[in-house]
């Protein structure tokens, strides 16, 4: 299938405002696999996308990533390397989605906004982005200010977060919104959960919690169900700052015990309507976004939230 058809094919499709957030949302779940895709920035895009992961197959989706930043264990944490392109960059490879800023590396995040919350969340116009790294540019490309791997769009600080953390992009097309968060998480030391989990501001910060398990996380099905208990929730997200990294890489079997019992996902709904998706491991173990560590909770909360997914 060429461009042409691909084009022909995303003819024959309605618009729907919504289509751009679930498709990216089913993309970007699959953040841990070998194949690492660009954030999706108009809705034909994303078509695009989900065409070519139908030809190309489904098994590779299930691979880890080679192109996360490295970790390094310390006596006083764990330090994320800034994040590098890959010495093998080539075209049978995806880029992760990212945006260089005031010289740090800004990725994808496993937080999205809901739509229709995005220009509250404006903030600054920081730049515009210029879309000019893709599988062949050089380590000296990330040098640019505002170099990415996105089509081009306007930035800007993100409104009750720090911009040396999130920024966010922001386009809007035929009326339709399409803005997404990127985050700099590498090229920091993580000693506690308090490094990551406080940047997201998700303490006492709590509108809505629901789950999914693993099947319907893995097949897409989208089957999610509340959490009421109010006070799971909250031992929960209080206990994420005393949390204890791992690198990733110390726990490699994380991943592959796919067993429906122990993996879930959880979305948590703050305030200001953005969506924290945490990906549970039996254990106690969780993991956010691209950081590339575990984060293992030893509090009992961790166990009476997990009691709570029926």
């Amino acid at each position: 299938m060429n461009k042409t058809d691909i084009k022909r094919v995303i003819a024959t499709l309605g618009a729907d405002e919504r289509l751009e957030y679930r498709l990216y949302q089913k993309i970007i779940k699959r953040q841990h696999s070998k194949f690492i895709f660009k954030p999706i920035s108009l809705v034909s895009g994303a078509l695009a996308m989900v065409i070519c992961i139908g030809l190309l197959g489904y098994n590779f989706l299930n691979k880890k990533p080679n192109t996360s930043p490295a970790v390094i264990n310390q006596a006083n944490g764990i330090y994320v390397s800034k994040f590098e392109l890959p010495t093998n960059t080539n075209a049978d490879m995806d880029m992760i989605g990212l945006i260089v800023y005031k010289g740090r590396v800004y990725t994808q995040t496993g937080t999205k906004i809901i739509p229709g919350s995005e220009e509250n969340l404006l903030g600054e116009k920081l730049g515009i982005t210029k879309g000019n790294i893709d599988e062949w540019s050089k380590q000296n490309d990330y040098a640019v200010e505002f170099s990415s791997t996105t089509e081009k769009a306007d930035v800007y600080s993100v409104n009750g977060y720090d911009k040396n953390f999130r920024i966010m992009t922001y386009a809007k097309t035929n009326g339709i919104i399409y803005a997404e968060f990127y985050e700099c998480l590498n090229g920091i030391t993580i000693k506690t959960g308090m490094d990551v989990f406080n940047k997201l501001k998700i303490q006492n910060n709590v509108r809505t919690v629901k789950y999914e398990s693993y099947n319907s996380w893995n097949n897409s099905y989208g089957s999610y169900k509340n959490i009421i208990n109010l006070d799971a929730i909250n031992n929960f997200t209080t206990e994420l700052i005393n949390t204890i990294p791992h690198s990733k890489g110390s726990l490699p079997l994380l991943y592959d015990d796919n067993v429906e019992t122990n993996q879930k996902f959880i979305y948590i709904t703050l305030n200001d309507n953005s969506e924290v998706q945490l990906r549970l491991f039996k254990g106690g173990y969780i993991d956010y976004g691209f950081c590339n560590v575990f984060f293992k909770m030893n509090n009992q909360a961790f166990n009476i939230l997990w009691n709570e997914f029926k």
